[in-house]
């Protein structure tokens, strides 16, 4: 008898402070530009406005980021990964998956999903990824392993012995899958220190 399995994968949370500092520079150079233009063309300065101002964009700018971040991620459980929240109709059956790689998009590490049915287009994960700086996810193979692991072992349509969350503590041994690598498959060698 198989474990349940509910596996969410989610921005990190140095990935939604680097979110947020980047939505709070943009929209600081959006509010303060107006300002600051007109006390240039009057004359008259106000720090205590232009600090405001820039307190209030940054506040609204951590709880935009914090929002925005609940919202996207991946579940992974024994029928398969869906998204957190948006579009309902994206859902992938773990019998319906041809193959799940890390690949570059842009300046992000991102896990896309392939299905068997070439009409669909590969799916894109929004989230585990690692990008630059703050966007980094340290921890993105071992996430990527996780998610082929469980695919190999439930493409066949049986419950793998022993819990798949063991896989992220680096216990590879007390997770059982039939896990055979096909021609051009490498699996990452896990070492925690």
């Amino acid at each position: 008898m198989g474990v349940a399995v509910k596996i969410t994968f989610r921005p990190t949370s140095r990935q939604v402070l680097g979110r947020a500092l980047f939505i709070a520079a943009l929209a600081c150079a959006v509010a303060l530009l107006p300002a600051v233009a007109y006390m240039s063309a009057t004359g008259r300065w106000h720090p205590a406005v232009l600090s405001g101002i820039g307190l209030a964009v940054v506040a609204l700018a951590v709880l935009v980021a914090l929002r925005g971040a609940r919202r996207v991620g991946v579940v992974l459980d024994r029928s398969g990964v869906h998204p957190i929240a948006g579009r309902p109709d994206r859902y992938a059956r773990w019998t319906r998956i041809t193959d799940i790689r890390a690949e570059r998009r842009g300046g992000r590490t991102v896990p896309v999903v392939y299905l068997h049915d070439p009409a669909q287009p590969p799916w894109r994960l929004r989230a585990p990824y690692s990008g630059r700086a703050l966007a980094a996810d340290d921890e993105l193979d071992m996430k990527i392993f996780v998610m082929r692991s469980l695919w190999e072992s439930y493409k066949g349509g049986e419950a793998p012995r022993g819990d798949p969350r063991s896989l992220l503590r680096g216990d590879l041994e007390s997770f059982e899958h039939e896990c055979e690598p096909g021609p051009g498959m490498r699996l990452p060698i896990v070492t925690r220190s």
